[in-house]
């Protein structure tokens, strides 16, 4: 099954989901009283707005965590869309195992705790549902949008870039590269992005990407590192002799050449 968006790990996506579902849910019940959950929280003397309040912000806390480890965790995951929502599910499932602990102690003289378990859960798999479908839907069609107006790009400018397990992680243009650098068993693949420099970290090695590289035109300057010589405005020497590559966007620290490549950056200026 196809893989979802990297869109759904980016941190303003998952503040949405964060924000969203937990006011949905208040609102939501607070307004039309759905599946008359109101008799289900007035549990413990009629304290409905009480346990409103409160479940309303177990479930910020759940799918706060939730979110903030699938940022955490985008570089690692690889989520198709079966595995999104059962991610998803399991926010509900996490969120009403919390309420039935909350509502349980008051329901414990009436309903056995599996039974104060599964309403939960029903219930806030039914309210739920909506605000996940819509952001989910808003999300990709965001996507799609974006890509469509997209300029065309040639494909034979194009670099996809495969972690150690051969699964694509970023396709980029190999105009838009600025530097690759090493580091242990990764490597960080700096490039623009609508403008802005972003810089994307890989799981694999320089040894295997070298021979991709140099076909898109990349050259090495260093041990550690590939740059675009498009991008570089000059080579310099700082005050220990070591050369250095400035390039052409602020805010980006020079990358080193070393005396094994200096003539070959050097002529491509």
């Amino acid at each position: 099954m196809k893989t979802i968006s990297r869109t759904f790990y980016n941190m303003p996506v998952n503040c949405l989901f964060f924000v969203v579902l937990p006011v949905f849910y208040f609102l939501f019940v607070l307004a039309y009283n759905p599946f008359h959950i109101s008799d289900f929280l007035s549990v413990g003397r009629d304290r409905f707005t009480l346990n409103l309040i409160v479940t309303s912000l177990i479930l910020l806390g759940v799918v706060s965590l939730s979110r903030m480890l699938l940022f955490i965790l985008r570089h690692i995951i690889d989520l198709n869309w079966s595995l999104y929502i059962l991610w998803c599910v399991g926010e509900v499932v996490f969120a009403a195992f919390m309420f039935s602990i909350l509502l349980g102690i008051g329901w414990a003289s009436s309903y056995p705790y599996l039974y104060v378990l599964t309403r939960c859960f029903l219930y806030l798999a039914g309210i739920l549902v909506f605000p996940y479908a819509i952001i989910s839907m808003a999300v990709q069609l965001y996507i799609y949008s974006k890509r469509a107006s997209a300029p065309a790009v040639d494909e034979k400018t194009l670099i996809r870039f495969y972690d150690d397990q051969k699964r694509l992680k970023l396709i980029v243009s190999s105009e838009a590269v600025l530097f690759i650098q090493a580091e242990e068993n990764y490597v960080h693949i700096v490039h623009l992005d609508n403008g802005r420099v972003k810089d994307f970290t890989l799981r694999s090695s320089m040894r295997a990407l070298e021979e991709m590289l140099a076909r898109h035109g990349l050259i090495r300057c260093h041990r550690s590192y590939f740059v675009n010589a498009a991008h570089v405005e000059l080579v310099k020497k700082d005050a220990n002799g070591f050369a250095l590559a400035q390039l052409d966007q602020d805010g980006i620290a020079p990358v080193p050449v070393s005396k094994r490549y200096y003539e070959t950056v050097t002529a491509l200026l």
